[in-house]
This record gives structure tokens, C-alpha cells and sequence, in this order.
């Protein structure tokens, strides 16, 4: 299979600073997704890295309706009725050419390669 032409990344947003142990997992996890992206960008250099930030107020909307999107396809019919939510559950997310590849969690690198059917 040809390389991905899109990886689509659902980023949370972050916790307030006040929220102590909340914060620094939120921080770590968007470090981990930061160096996801980058690893991606290197594999995959014609690839469209497409970012949705939660935090994104003008965005939001369109967010939420590709996510629930894709949790619908991916059999996930109750957080997908209930996107706004479910956001605590399923992000953040992973999605490559349409498809989800992770959902509430940071894949590795590895799982994001399988799901693009490249070598």
C-alpha cells in the first residue's frame, strides 16, 4: 500500500495548571503526541498531518462532528451520540485516511505504520 495521504491527530485540550496531577498527564500526553506527529512527518513526507485542537474555538464544531464520525464507523455509537461528552473517554485520537487507529490514548509510532499498511 502507497504511503497515507492524511493522518488526521484529535488533540485535547489541556487541563488548567491548578488541577496538579490532571495537568502534567494531560502535558505528558501531548508531549507524546507532539513526537508522534514528528515521527509521522519524517515516515510519511508527502502525508497532509492534520491537527484538530479542542481548544480551537472557531474549529470546535467541525471537530467534534469528525470525531463522533469516526466513532461511529469504528462501532462506537455511545461516545459518538454523546461526543461533547465523551472527550474525557476518547481523546486523544489517531485517525489515518478516515479511519481510526487510536482513540484515547497516544498510539506508538508502530500502530500508526500497520494502520497505513506501509512496510
Amino acid at each position: 500500500m502507497a504511503a497515507p495521504k492524511r493522518i488526521e491527530f484529535f488533540i485535547p485540550a489541556p487541563s488548567c495548571a491548578c488541577s496538579g496531577a490532571a495537568f502534567l498527564k494531560d502535558q505528558e500526553k501531548l508531549s507524546r503526541m507532539l513526537a508522534l506527529m514528528g515521527e509521522l512527518e519524517k515516515r510519511f513526507p508527502g502525508a497532509e498531518l492534520v491537527r484538530h485542537d479542542m481548544v480551537e474555538e472557531s474549529a470546535y464544531a467541525d471537530n467534534l462532528k469528525a470525531l463522533a464520525r469516526y466513532l461511529r464507523e469504528a462501532g462506537e455509537e455511545e461516545f459518538a451520540s454523546r461526543i461533547a461528552f465523551s472527550l474525557k473517554f476518547v481523546l486523544p485520537a489517531v485517525a489515518v485516511e478516515g479511519k481510526l487507529v487510536a482513540y484515547g490514548k497516544v498510539p506508538d509510532t508502530d500502530e500508526v505504520v500497520a494502520a497505513t499498511g506501509a512496510a
